[in-house]
């Protein structure tokens, strides 16, 4: 039995729910009536108040519910730290990634067995290896660390790169010189993700961002003008579209994408000629593409005439798509992905079947080439190839249950070089677990695919605990791929399961439209249906199933547990999009009017408001509702879904549901991607087990089968 302290007393514990009963929860916040007036009848919102961060109230409300998720967790504190020591046991801490040729140097990362960050090196051939950035170092005696975009100039003597010190996705700014390893901070504000040198290393191309979290703009910092500021390059009007940079594979050009989730538009800046920005193809409604510029040509992804994409090339003075030459046509029943541009071949990396997989284009003489996949429910994904005279393709390729490797196809022959096998520890064999994919059949008579991974010798007979993983928003795919710490789970005889729900991107674009704006009631049917397939297939039962999802797949799990609260065991929502309907109707909040193209605008169209009333879990939770175990997370600096979604989620929970047993974990410090450091990281996912495996098998279960947890 599991044996925990409560003051003086010893309180033997069989099962989560018990937990909840032990501690007396907090009281939820004070209602106060805020009403949202949209398209459809007015809203009384209770809660609206508690994303006044700066209100005393909505502190003390924070402040409890964290100190009683602590109190909770406490109980199955032996259980995470169990779990957390069986990662360490298995992965390989001291690792380093394979390196990587740019110029004359040879780059790669690695990590020491007690460091929380990576550390960067490079070397020349047969010479001494040096390191360019170590991020132990400037993340000392900080409570958040993140290390954002990064580049190095032509000739390889400077480094810039951005830094997040609280995780909200804003970096300052550094520059380090690798002869000398000086660093300075560069007086930029606002910059986001991109950063890139021009030929000549002495100018820094950036990204900014605006007061909703857009990256809107593109600026020029002059190295050798510090003082003068930067220089507005691009700037991008529509509230709609967000920026990036890249650079050519040539080194010759910059790269700014303008783009929206439904339509694109490249401009082009020639860093020999400088003569100016040149726009490529002028945006037009529903036409996406991207661009590979390679000397006078370009090569461009896109989905004109093609909803799965197509490739094509061309002069980069094309002014019409349609003076492009295809290379790969498109094909209604495989989505092409991205591109990798070499001298004589493109290596594309499609989506056929819902699985990644790698092609090798020759364009001598259009012969075709497929990287061989060992298993269906696998994952082949295109490395880092940054040098366009290589004559090898890196890739990797992994599946549930075979561990990520690093490969080399020799672009002539196509003979295979295994670069790297990732390495895990404790005994694993893959021999001992099985992985499969199989269709269920959803209410509307789709084919939904779920890949399994669970140790092998289960009996599909009902009894299984199960752990079902999903997302389906943004045309994402969540591929199956190994995990070393998943193991902590299967190894518990728990079937991890990840249901590719509409709304992402497995089954191509159709896949993705049938999943979005007044379909996506659809995502959430497909998730409900899964788990219901797979107790009618005998892989698990009723109450036997924890749903877990992140963000967007946040509101996945918990608008399905609306659905049908009975289903499941429990549930993790990490950092919820649940208080969509609000977050969607207010233009003034981050990265809202970007978000109407996924989500649709209810505040013009009655439909759309219709549709997201109806399935937004905050609008739906259902009073006087017995509900599972729910764990929900937010970061308090969270940009992307604001802390206070999850917050008055639960706050609602624990005002209107029956006997509610939900946990509020808040990273103070923190954003959307929670604790930083990996060893912080991976507390963060033993916690989560702990909580899973707590759901499903009950504390005593899991100490009776992995020896006796007494105090």
């Amino acid at each position: 039995m599991g044996h925990e302290h409560l003051g003086s007393k010893v309180i033997i514990v069989s099962s989560i729910e018990k937990i909840f009963d032990l501690i007396t929860p907090p009281s939820p916040p004070k209602q106060k009536a805020t009403i949202l007036k949209g398209l459809g009848d007015n809203r009384i919102d209770y809660y609206y108040w508690l994303r006044e961060l700066d209100n005393p109230e909505t502190k003390e409300y924070l402040d409890a519910e964290s100190e009683y998720a602590k109190q909770v967790t406490s109980f199955f504190e032996s259980l995470r730290s169990k779990i957390f020591n069986e990662f360490l046991d298995r992965i390989e801490l001291a690792d380093s990634s394979v390196p990587q040729q740019h110029k004359k140097y040879w780059y790669y990362s690695k990590t020491n067995s007690d460091s929380q960050y990576e550390i960067h090196l490079r070397f020349l051939n047969d010479g001494e290896h040096e390191v360019i950035l170590d991020e132990n170092d400037l993340a000392s005696n900080k409570d958040y660390f993140a290390v954002g975009s990064s580049a190095i100039s032509l000739d390889e003597n400077m480094l810039a790169y951005g830094v997040d010190l609280d995780g909200s996705e804003l970096f300052k700014l550094y520059l380090k010189d690798l002869t000398t390893s000086q660093t300075v901070p560069l007086p930029i504000e606002n910059a986001t993700y991109g950063l890139e040198f021009d030929m000549s290393g002495t100018k820094l191309f950036w990204v900014e961002a605006d007061d909703a979290m857009r990256p809107y703009r593109v600026n020029m910092f002059d190295l050798n003008r510090p003082l003068d500021g930067s220089t507005v390059i691009f700037t991008e009007p529509d509230e709609a579209f967000a920026v990036g940079i890249s650079k050519s594979k040539d080194d010759k050009t910059l790269v700014i994408d303008s783009s929206s989730t439904t339509s694109s538009e490249v401009h082009m800046l020639d860093l020999v000629k400088n003569d100016g920005l040149k726009i490529f193809l002028p945006r037009q409604p529903l036409l996406e593409y991207s661009v590979e510029p390679v000397g006078d040509f370009v090569y461009v992804l896109s989905n004109h005439n093609a909803e799965n994409f197509k490739l094509s090339t061309g002069s980069r003075t094309a002014t019409d798509i349609g003076e492009l030459t295809d290379l790969q046509a498109h094909d209604p029943d495989v989505k092409l992905e991205s591109f990798e541009v070499f001298e004589n071949h493109v290596a594309l990396e499609e989506r056929r079947a819902g699985f990644s997989r790698v092609v090798i284009l020759e364009l001598r003489d259009g012969s075709r080439h497929y990287v061989p996949a060992d298993e269906e429910g696998s994952t082949l994904e295109i490395d880092s190839n940054p040098n366009l005279d290589s004559k090898v393709l890196r890739y990797s390729y992994t599946s549930m249950k075979t561990p990520r490797s690093i490969r080399e196809i020799d672009l002539h022959n196509k003979s295979i070089s295994v670069l790297k096998d990732s390495k895990v520890h404790g005994g694993f064999d893959k021999n001992n677990y099985s992985s499969e994919v199989i269709r269920v059949t959803s209410r509307d008579n789709q084919s939904i695919p779920v890949s399994l991974f669970y140790k092998s010798g289960t009996k599909l007979d009902g009894s299984n605990p199960l752990l079902l993983y999903g997302y389906g928003s943004y045309e994402h795919s969540i591929d199956p791929a190994f995990s070393a710490m998943r193991l902590s789970l299967c190894d518990r005889g728990i079937i991890f399961a990840i249901a590719h729900v509409r709304g992402g991107g497995e089954l191509g674009r159709s896949w993705y439209l049938d999943g979005k704006l007044n379909r996506k009631h659809n995502t959430f049917n497909d998730f409900v249906d899964v788990a219901r397939g797979l107790i009618t297939l005998g892989y698990t039962s009723k109450k036997k199933i924890v749903s877990w999802g992140g963000s967007a797949g946040g509101m996945l799990v918990t608008a399905a547990l609306n659905q049908d609260p009975d289903l499941f065991g429990g549930v993790v929502a990490e950092v919820p999009f649940v208080d969509c309907l609000t977050t969607i109707s207010d233009p003034s909040l981050p990265l809202t009017i970007p978000e109407w193209q996924e989500w649709g605008n209810p505040l013009d169209d009655w439909e759309i408001y219709q549709e997201m009333l109806s399935y937004s879990p905050y609008d739906n939770i259902q009073a006087d509702t017995e509900y599972p175990p729910i764990f929900v997370t937010a970061g308090l600096n969270d940009p992307r879904v604001a802390y206070f979604e999850p917050t008055k989620f639960v706050a609602k929970m624990r005002m209107i549901s029956k006997t509610p047993k939900v946990l509020l974990w808040v990273e103070t410090g923190a954003g959307h991607f929670g604790a930083s450091g990996r060893f912080n990281e991976w507390e963060t996912v033993s916690r989560v087990y702990s909580f899973i495996v707590a759901c499903l098998l009950g504390i005593d279960l899991d100490a009776n089968s992995q020896g006796d947890e007494s105090s």
